[in-house]
């Protein structure tokens, strides 16, 4: 399967078997019965599935996840593109809760669909409080040094994508010059910081989009953009439509959930 990547943290569990990704370069293996995840940002693909009978995944936008106050040192492994495996795992309980949410989803109403929301919120902190303490509360290691500082400059482009943000401030931030901080970025993730910072309020604008009733123009100021023709223009060099096109389409599949997720999708 070839590489690629969406600006969505992505939560998976396998059912029989294990699938092996390729994210960032290192292999990283999803344990039958454990439910992990990973910001899928980072360039990943499939090597290899093993005896899976059933594999569920559920989206969430970054910002989303970054919005839950989770702990420093877990964020920071996510951000850095390591698959997060929960450490203290309840096969039943799992199993179930994504058997109910593949089933109620697609015909869910709006109280179901708030419901699941907090139910995906609740495990997903769940899984983060669950992770060792790692005493210093280091970035993951890297042959120059360098990945703590360029998963910083992500989560922070991330969490302030909605008000106007240049690369100085984000250099700032990190401590490093404007220059060297774009040479690690695009070193580490392939592009560059301003690439990033269009894909992640696009990827807000989709997720509104599906989640709301609001105006494309309203939508393209409240995430960030300058101007709607810019708007315009980034969301269809990305998404490949319109926004409109891409409302009216997601619609048409039956999955316009009123909430920050995709819907968890079984696949054998």
């Amino acid at each position: 399967m070839q590489a690629h990547r969406h600006d969505e943290v992505e939560i998976n569990y396998a059912v029989g078997g294990s699938l092996t990704y390729l994210i960032a370069g290192s292999a990283a293996r999803v344990e039958p019965g454990r439910l992990s995840m990973f910001w899928a940002g980072m360039p990943h693909s499939v090597l290899r599935r093993t005896g899976v009978e059933r594999f569920y995944w559920v989206y969430v936008p970054l910002v989303w996840v970054l919005g839950l106050g989770l702990p420093e040192s877990f964020l920071q492994r996510l951000m850095s593109g390591e698959l997060v495996v929960d450490s203290e795992p309840n096969e039943a309980s799992d199993r179930a809760m994504l058997d109910r949410w593949s089933e109620e989803l697609p015909d869910a109403d709006d109280a179901r669909r708030r419901l699941i929301v907090r139910e995906v919120e609740a495990r997903v902190i769940r899984l983060a409080l669950a992770q060792p303490h790692r005493a210093d509360d280091a970035p993951l290691p890297s042959a120059d040094g360098s990945a703590g500082k360029v998963a910083d400059m992500a989560r922070f482009v991330a969490e302030r994508h909605a008000g106007s943000l240049s690369v100085g401030e984000v250099a700032e931030h990190v401590g490093l010059h404007p220059n060297y901080a774009m040479t690690l970025f695009r070193k580490h993730y392939g592009m560059t910081l301003s690439a990033y910072l269009t894909r992640i309020r696009v990827c807000q604008a989709q997720n509104l989009l599906i989640t709301t009733d609001l105006h494309a123009s309203r939508i393209a100021f409240d995430v960030g953009f300058g101007s709607v023709s810019r708007f315009y223009e980034a969301f269809k060099g990305i998404s490949g439509c319109t926004p409109r096109q891409y409302r009216l389409e997601s619609g048409a599949q039956g999955y316009v959930p009123k909430s920050p997720f995709n819907p968890c999708s079984p696949a054998g």
